[in-house]
């Protein structure tokens, strides 16, 4: 393998898919992309870091040996990030690794981190799981990291109008921020935020970014076009500026500039991560939809893991992995990220509802729950005797927040997925409902391979994410099918 001499800039979307800072592949020979161990290129992956002894980002493990390090807009620094020294990087951060891959070894030679959104806190909500900071709604669940130096690590503790905070996270389509880790800053805070650009407003040299307003009349502009009316509307942008007014929510900045130039390496393995802001309809297994601002195109031999082609809609949490071609990441695998699945004819009380033949999961229904109609936003009354597909996230032994919700067509199919709770010889239990696995036939590993029922027995914990399959007759599931996912 010949390594590019140069460092390449690949942006993508920071939030939805990070900075991406990719290696060069030219001159690097076509290698397989299967994740099977074999053959050795470039590789980049951008996501949520999720552990050290090197890094670990998505839960894959880079090699990390005098690594290049930078944090945000910090100067750059050759660091061996070790269990002893992350090198200032912290889990839950979202950062783009860079480097390449032999066989089943990743090495990194840049680790690159950013974040969403720094400044000032101007509310916190009473529930503790949502915060605006200058302009921007950040919401907090069990999965988001809340730094040691915010006391208790609770949000709930942050001070309105007086502490700033730093958050890394993932935007979603609509503009909030799905925090992974959230840190307050007491000293060197620049009011800077990356998004989706709105009400540009060209005479005024004004903007919005969430709620806030950005005036760049003064700014640094240069990288991004000439300004005419509304023409930056759609771009995502990085902002800094000096001085923020909390009460106007209006950032008077020093500099804009587009996050999603570069775009053009060949990488032989990329991975990303985020949320989908733009999806079209599936042909069999074929897809084009995108993470963030990286377009993915899905192909007759993609695998998906925890989920299927047609739910690949805006809104969903994906990654996706493969290889980018220049401008597209046609994927060999495709992974769903909420740990909850569940699917069956729904009833409907007041901001939650059950599922026929799950009586006793309980799913809440949120203002950031998303309700789909194929493309069509609905309420949650017209889920009423309807069949519906949630996605979600467990907050109790038997309740569940729902993230997604899609209207489906009528049918008795019954899906559960989720953190196996207990095993009992042959009865596993998921979200308080008891399977019975010794009624099942059909098994598959993570991989999807087929497996008996002793193998599956002898694999799944406490813990193990499950995803077990039904029809409902009457009022009780005939379980036919369980699944290992990852």
């Amino acid at each position: 393998m010949r390594t590019s001499q140069s460092v390449l800039s690949l942006v993508s979307l920071l939030g939805v898919a990070g900075l991406l800072a990719a290696c060069g592949s030219e001159g690097v020979p076509s290698v397989s992309a299967s994740g099977s161990g074999s053959g050795s290129g470039s590789a980049s992956a951008s996501g949520t870091v999720t552990g050290f002894g090197s890094v670990f980002v998505n839960g894959k493990k880079y090699e990390t040996n005098n690594v290049t390090v930078k944090i945000d807009d910090e100067s750059e620094r050759s660091c061996n990030i070790n269990p002893n020294d992350s090198c200032g990087i912290k889990k839950g951060m979202i950062v783009t690794v860079n480097g390449s891959f032999n066989g089943s070894q990743h090495t990194a030679a840049t680790v690159r981190q950013k974040d969403a959104v720094e400044g000032l806190v101007q509310s916190v909500a009473a529930d503790g799981l949502s915060l605006v900071v200058m302009g921007q709604t950040v919401l907090v669940d069990n999965t988001t990291i809340i730094d040691d130096n915010i006391p208790v690590k609770n949000i709930q503790n942050l001070v309105a109008g007086t502490d700033n905070v730093e958050v890394n996270g993932h935007v979603r389509p609509n503009g909030i921020i799905q925090a992974t880790f959230i840190e307050k800053k007491v000293v060197g805070v620049t009011p800077e935020v990356r998004g989706f650009v709105n009400n540009h407003a060209a005479g005024s040299a004004t903007f919005r970014i969430g709620t806030l307003t950005v005036n760049y009349s003064g700014a640094d502009i240069s990288d991004m076009p000439v300004p005419s009316g509304n023409n930056w509307d759609g771009h995502f942008v990085e902002v800094k500026g000096t001085n923020f007014a909390s009460a106007t929510t209006t950032l008077i900045a020093t500099k804009v500039e587009l996050e999603n130039q570069g775009i053009g390496t060949v990488i032989d393995e990329f991975e990303v991560e985020g949320f989908v802001t733009q999806a079209g309809t599936p042909n069999g297994n074929v897809i084009n939809f995108t993470i963030g601002t990286t377009p993915v195109r899905t192909t007759a031999s993609t695998e998906f893991r925890g989920g299927t082609v047609d739910e690949i809609v805006v809104g969903a949490k994906l990654s996706a992995e493969g290889r980018f071609d220049g401008s597209t990441l046609i994927a060999k695998h495709v992974k769903f990220h909420e740990s909850v699945r569940l699917e069956g004819d729904a009833t409907v009380t007041g901001s939650t509802l059950t599922l026929a033949g799950l009586p006793g999961v309980t799913i809440a229904v949120n203002s950031q729950t998303e309700l789909k109609d194929g493309k069509n936003t609905i309420t949650v009354s017209d889920l009423q005797g309807n069949h519906v597909r949630v996605r979600g996230r467990v907050t109790g032994s038997n309740t569940v927040v729902a993230t997604r919700i899609q209207l489906r067509s009528s049918d008795n199919d019954v899906d559960l997925q989720g953190p196996v709770q207990s095993i009992n010889g042959s009865v596993i239990v998921i979200l308080g409902v008891s399977v019975d696995t010794s009624v099942i036939n059909q098994f598959e590993s993570v991989s999807g391979s087929s497996m008996n029922r002793a193998g599956f027995l002898a694999e799944i914990k406490v813990n193990s994410l499950v995803k077990v399959k039904g029809k409902l007759n009457g009022t009780t599931v005939i379980w036919d099918e369980a699944e290992l996912e990852d």
